[in-house]
Parts: structure tokens; C-alpha cells; sequence
């Protein structure tokens, strides 16, 4: 590879793992098939809620991290780095910007289409101490959807660049446009099926929520702006139905007018 294989705002001699024949391992069709079964079972378990509230979170973590391991052996780790200072920026940065795309995109949606409330948020009864426990649940729940659109992306990658021949900068085009439309597949079910919310909507979110991985290589930084968006969203949700209690409160308790 050189130099014009890479965007610029990838970092300097640092590349995605197992989609090069240079690289030990590769993603040959068998390791493709592992890791992109491991995400639909993880998925699947997750959606019939496997294990009850304190199992299911965990589902999309334990089956492709367990995949990872089983095909990378030694290498499983190449998809996580070190954390350093200049990550804060980009993590700060990317969670600006997609929140201001988020708001932006579900404006336009609304107006435009029918859409449906994501049902996590219409569950909190107006008391944000109740909501502390979703809040954390969300910690694995949202570390799965990471690795269940990273390794898809990868198996992408390689395809593209060993199977379609493509560049590695078309590959790395194909990857996200595939990796995000399967992110919004799998919220298909939160949306109440909704094509165009979870795919578009959803999808336009992840390609930038995938940023960071893209720069980094660095799975934690997708990770923390992700655990960081949703809270955000969550928590506004969450104070305006809070807000809305307390108004229903004060509105049971004023004398009634004659």
C-alpha cells in the first residue's frame, strides 16, 4: 500500500487488520462466514431478549467477540488501541456533529414521513432515577452494536478488496455504506419496521458515528461517542417527560375552575 491508498484524515502508518493477504489473518470466505454468523446469532438472541434483562444486553457482545478471538487468535486486540490525548477531539468532535446530524435528519424525516418512537425512550415514566438502570444497561448494548457493525465493515473490506478487485479507498466506501445499512437494518424492530427511518435515518448516523474507527482504528472511540449520543438523546427524553410529569402534577392539584 502506499500513501494514496490512504485518506487523509486516516493516521499516518496505521491500517485496518484482515482484509490484506499481507496480513496475518486474513478474512478468507470461512473466517467471513464466522464472524458474520456470530453477529446474526448474537443479534437474534438479543432480539428475542435471551436471558432475560440481565442476559440480553451482553448478546451482541459475547458471540462476535467470541468469533473475533476464535479467528484471530493472538490478534483479537487489533481492533481495540490505546486511548490518547488528541482522541478527546475527535471524540468531541464527532459527538457534536452527530448529534446536530441526528436532530437535523429526524426533523426532516418527520415531515417528510411517518416515523415511530423508539420505545426505550417512551418507557421512562418521567423519573430519571428510574432511568438510571437503562442508562447503564446501555453501556454493553451499545459496546455490541459497535462490534456488530465493525466486523461486518471489515468482512466488507476485504471482500472488496480481495474479491471485487476494488482500491482500498473504494473498498473502504463499500464497507461503510454496507456496514451502515445493516446497523439500521438490525434497528428495524425498534422503529416498528420503518425502512426509512432505520435504514436512512439510523444509517446517515452510523457512517458518522463510524468515523472515528475510520481514523483510528480504534474501536473504543466509535464506542465512547456512540455511549455518548445516546445518553444525550435518552437523557433530553428523559427530562422532558420529567418535566411533562410535573406539570400533570401541578395540573391535578390546582382547584378546579368554576
Amino acid at each position: 500500500m502506499n500513501k494514496s491508498d490512504f485518506f487523509r484524515f486516516e493516521r499516518k502508518n496505521d491500517d485496518f487488520p484482515f482484509y490484506s493477504e499481507l496480513q496475518s489473518p486474513t478474512l478468507n470466505l470461512k473466517n467471513s462466514l464466522i464472524f458474520l454468523i456470530a453477529v446474526a446469532v448474537g443479534f437474534a438472541l438479543f432480539l428475542i431478549e435471551f436471558g432475560g434483562a440481565n442476559v440480553q444486553p451482553f448478546m451482541n457482545v459475547i458471540f462476535p467477540l467470541a468469533a473475533l478471538i476464535f479467528v484471530a487468535r493472538s490478534q483479537w486486540t487489533s481492533i481495540f488501541r490505546k486511548l490518547v490525548a488528541k482522541d478527546i477531539i475527535l471524540i468531541l468532535g464527532t459527538y457534536i456533529v452527530n448529534l446536530i446530524v441526528t436532530f437535523a435528519v429526524g426533523s426532516l424525516l418527520t415531515k417528510l414521513f411517518s416515523t415511530s418512537a423508539n420505545p426505550v425512550g417512551e418507557s421512562f415514566n418521567g423519573n430519571f432515577a428510574d432511568a438510571l438502570p437503562m442508562f447503564l444497561k446501555m453501556i454493553p448494548m451499545l459496546f455490541g452494536e459497535e462490534l456488530i457493525t465493525i466486523l461486518p465493515f471489515l468482512v466488507a473490506l476485504a471482500f472488496g478488496v480481495k474479491k471485487l478487485k476494488m482500491s482500498r479507498k473504494s473498498a473502504i466506501i463499500l464497507a461503510c455504506v454496507v456496514s451502515a445499512i445493516l446497523f439500521g437494518a438490525y434497528h428495524l424492530p425498534t422503529y416498528n419496521w420503518n425502512i426509512v427511518q432505520a435504514v436512512i435515518g439510523i444509517g446517515i448516523a452510523r457512517i458518522i458515528l463510524l468515523y472515528p474507527y475510520l481514523k483510528t482504528k480504534n474501536i473504543w472511540t466509535s464506542f465512547i461517542v456512540h455511549v455518548m449520543n445516546d445518553w444525550t438523546l435518552f437523557g433530553i427524553n428523559s427530562l422532558i417527560r420529567s418535566k411533562q410529569g410535573l406539570l400533570r402534577q401541578r395540573t391535578s392539584k390546582s382547584p378546579a375552575t368554576p
